[in-house]
Order: structure tokens, then C-alpha cells, then sequence
């Protein structure tokens, strides 16, 4: 799933060769980067607030601005992974689900130093949702709760393909056709961010409810992992290591609370995302309405208070179980 879309820059980026506590003691509530090793790829994060419950969700990038109202008593820290956003790229052999759990477990690891006592809470976005819905599954104990943003079903067939046939049929298609067009007559020839934001005016509003209405979302495209070439590759290597999937033997494996927030017309089908609540007493569902898979942009008043009830042990108005039949 191709979108592109970045936060402002708040502070000047700080590169660091090691992770001691002393240092991380002097940017916390900052933006900048921490290595990864073996290979010490920098990857870029963002916090926000203080306290020491945290909130911990990837792609800094896509998600801006759009969470820092939940650090309010608590600390906010986004990053974007390896290959992604402001972080380093890496090679395309090397991307994989388990690469992405490795960098959310660096994250962790590195904001825990500074916590004594709290709770964490991951929140995941799009195939976020999956991805820390997965690393809570492997690491027991390391995660509080959950929220599963706008994600994808936990088993691709048939979600997988539902979900991309309806941002087809969404699509306008002679726009598509002629940024085609353009781009056959070499027209974006080495212009990759002109080409960039020119694909994403026509293929990100089908994401939304209301694309004549599409809120202001951040512009990923000054930054070459989010190009449209690029993230061509880098998700072809990402969904060689996940196809097939279906973790809906596995949700029994997550106890602790989840809260899967579903906008009213994302592309994928609300059957699908019912799934990850099926069954699971800790576990509840919310539709936004009026929103598509971008709710934290769309609706973000509903959408950040349903996360703020959820973050206070609450579960959110609206929210529901699905027992099995």
C-alpha cells in the first residue's frame, strides 16, 4: 500500500553513534536519530511529552503531528523503520516483516532505558496494525496495550485483494492515465518528488471518505525512500515475507486490551477488520464515521478521544465485541 505523506521538522536532527542512557537523557522530547546495529543505519524518531507511560508507533513520517494531543502525562515517540521516511534505506533483500519488528524492538529497548515504572502502549497504522499486533504476540510482557489503527485484516485472502479493488474502483482512471502518459513522454524525468506528489494526488484520494474534502495530510515526498520507485521495491520485498498470511488462529496469543479503530470507508471491507476482534474478550471494535483509512486525520477529534479513553484503561463510547457465532 503506496502512501506518502510526512510531519514538519521540529528540531535539528541529532546523529548518534551509541544509545547510553545519557544521551537519550538529553533529547527526549526531540526529533533525531539512533543506529541500528550491526550495520549502524540511522533511524529517524520523534518525541513528544514526558512521563513514564508511553505511546510507541511507527512511520513518523506518515503519521506528522496527528497523535502529539496523547502526550499529555505521557511521552509520544514515532519513528519511521529502516527503508522508510527519514531513516536510512537499506537493501531490498533485507526488507521483511521481521526487519520492521527488529526496529520497533530497538525503539523500545532504547526509550525503556529511561523508564523505571508506566505502561507502553503501541499504536499501529495500515499494515502497523499487523506489524505490532505480530511483535506483541512474540514478545509477551514488553507490551500494555494495543491500538490497531485503520489495519489491514489479519488474513490477506480475501481481504487483501477487496481492499485493493476498491481503491481501484475509487481511482479517477484517466487521471491515471494521463500521469501515465506524462511519465512515458519523460515529462518527470529526473524529477522524482515532482513525480511523487503528482501520483499521490491522484492515487492517495481514494483513501479517503471524502476525497473533495481531504484533509491536510503531511508531504512524505522530499524524502526518496517514500518515491513511488522506490516504495515499489521496497514493498515487493516486504510482501514476499508476509504472503499468505493469517493470524486469525493466532489472536488468543494477544491478551492484553486491543482496540481496533476501523474508518466507516476504508478500503478494506469492515468484515475484514471484524476479524480481529472475533472471539476475544479483550478486544473491542470501533467504526469512525465518516472516515476512511486515514480516521486520525479525518476525524481526529473522535478518533484521538476513543485512543486518550483506551490509554486511561477505558474502553472507548461506540466501541463493541464480536463474539463467535
Amino acid at each position: 500500500m503506496r502512501i506518502r505523506h510526512i510531519s514538519s521538522l521540529l528540531g535539528i536532527a541529532l546523529v548518534l553513534a551509541a544509545c547510553g542512557d545519557a544521551e537519550w537523557k538529553t533529547i527526549i522530547g526531540s526529533d533525531g536519530y539512533t543506529s541500528a546495529a550491526p550495520e549502524n543505519v540511522r533511524i529517524y524518531y520523534r518525541s513528544v511529552g514526558s512521563g513514564d507511560d508511553v505511546v510507541v508507533a511507527p512511520f513518523a513520517t506518515l503519521l506528522g503531528t496527528s497523535l502529539d494531543s496523547l502526550a499529555k502525562g505521557r511521552r509520544v515517540v514515532t519513528y519511521d523503520p529502516r527503508g522508510r521516511g527519514r531513516s536510512d534505506s537499506v537493501p531490498p533483500d533485507r526488507v521483511s516483516l521481521d526487519l520492521l519488528l527488529q526496529d520497533l524492538d530497538l525503539v523500545l529497548r532504547t526509550v525503556n532505558r529511561e523508564r523505571r515504572t508506566g505502561s507502553v502502549t503501541l499504536i499501529g497504522w495500515s499494515g502497523g496494525g499487523m506489524e505490532t499486533f505480530v511483535y506483541a504476540m512474540r514478545n509477551r510482557g514488553k507490551v500494555d496495550r494495543l491500538v490497531q489503527l485503520a489495519p489491514v485484516a489479519p488474513q490477506l485472502d480475501p481481504y487483501g485483494a477487496m481492499m485493493m479493488d476498491d481503491r481501484q474502483r475509487r481511482t479517477d482512471s484517466a487521471a491515471l492515465a494521463g500521469l501515465r502518459a506524462r511519465r512515458t513522454a519523460g515529462v518527470y524525468a529526473d524529477r522524482p518528488e515532482a513525480y511523487c506528489r503528482a501520483e499521490d494526488s491522484v492515487t492517495a484520494p481514494p483513501l479517503f471518505a471524502n476525497p473533495a474534502q481531504r484533509p491536510p495530510t503531511p508531504d512524505v515526498c522530499a524524502y526518496p525512500n517514500e518515491y513511488p520507485a522506490n516504495l515499489s521495491v521496497y514493498f515487493g520485498a516486504l510482501f514476499q515475507s508476509i504472503q499468505g498470511f493469517n493470524y486469525t488462529d493466532s489472536l488468543s496469543r494477544v491478551s492484553i486490551p486491543r482496540l481496533v479503530i476501523h474508518g466507516e470507508k476504508d478500503n478494506t471491507p469492515l468484515e475484514g477488520n471484524e476479524k480481529w476482534i472475533l472471539g476475544q474478550p479483550n478486544a473491542r471494535l470501533l467504526v469512525i464515521p465518516n472516515a476512511g483509512h486515514w480516521p486520525h486525520y479525518e476525524q481526529p477529534a473522535l478518533t484521538l478521544r476513543a485512543i486518550e479513553a483506551f490509554l486511561q484503561g477505558q474502553w472507548p463510547e461506540g466501541s463493541v465485541e464480536k463474539p463467535k457465532p
